[in-house]
């Protein structure tokens, strides 16, 4: 009877034994379960998510955005160094603030608002005054349509991402040029002085008796920026009337005294035909 009795006692005490591991077992699986389904795992596979995102799409803005690959502009001097659109809007052709990375550093710029399309972003690393330090050159275009076309340049320090102080076009005009429009019937004079310099005058026959004129040159309408043999180039065209242009007005910038201030300017005139501003449409 106790050897019954004794057998029976060993049976449950392994089903007892069974059933704990079991309880254990599923207590476990379901606390992995739990650390998957809490607040830092999330956060963790959200991420781990996005790194798969950047690879695929190159980067992100801090929306997590993706950028499209066409949308990035890389300077040429440094693949480290990209510029991309923080929100493209009409179909790719507007960029609504844009984003700067320098050497894994990013800063974005939401005032910058510029097109894209053929007239996408430029992006240089360069050193500009030949200190031996290297300085990052935005360039885009504002704005364009017939007789106009608006370019925009910045001067990035890479260490910090703070873009430095450039000389207005305005300013620099003010500084720098004197001109004169003078207009008789049936004829239009022009005189420009850069520094003290006087270029020759522009003489330009046209029916004047509804004409509406300026009486000075004005630049802005008409502002290209470009990289050339290491230096930001500035080429803008000087209007004697609405659409009218009569040359250019073309130097580079210089760093002086803190700020980026214009140097070797020239005026030189050309003709300039109607068809080449009806191509900014």
């Amino acid at each position: 009877m106790k050897t019954w009795t004794g057998i029976l006692l060993m049976i449950i005490l392994a089903v007892a034994t069974i059933s704990i591991t079991s309880a254990a077992r599923t207590m476990n699986e379901s606390q992995k379960q739990l650390n998957i389904d809490d607040q830092t795992s999330q956060t963790a596979a959200v991420s781990a998510s996005n790194i798969e995102t950047m690879n695929e799409t190159t980067f992100t803005t801090k929306e997590t955005t993706p950028v499209k690959e066409e949308y990035v502009s890389v300077a040429p001097e440094n693949e480290n160094v990209k510029l991309y659109p923080m929100k493209v809007e009409g179909s790719g052709y507007i960029y609504n603030g844009m984003a700067l990375e320098v050497n894994g550093k990013t800063r974005e710029f939401g005032e910058w608002q510029g097109e894209g399309g053929s007239y996408k972003p430029e992006v240089h690393e360069l050193d500009l005054n030949g200190d031996g330090k290297k300085e990052i050159v935005v360039l885009f275009t504002a704005g364009h349509g017939t007789g106009i076309y608006l370019g925009e340049a910045h001067i990035i320090d890479p260490s910090t991402l703070e873009e430095m102080k450039m000389q207005s076009l305005d300013a620099t005009v003010k500084q720098h040029v004197e001109s004169k429009v003078r207009v008789a019937p049936g004829q239009i004079t022009i005189n420009v002085t850069v520094d003290g310099v006087h270029a020759e005058p522009s003489l330009v026959e046209e029916d004047t008796s509804e004409g509406v004129y300026n009486e000075e040159l004005k630049f802005g309408g008409v502002v290209y920026y470009s990289v050339e043999n290491g230096k930001l180039v500035v080429s803008a065209a000087g209007a004697y009337g609405n659409g009218l242009y009569d040359g250019d007005l073309t130097f580079a910038y210089e760093y002086k005294d803190g700020e980026w201030k214009a140097s070797d300017l020239k005026y030189s005139t050309e003709e300039y035909e109607e068809e080449y501003y009806e191509s900014f449409d």
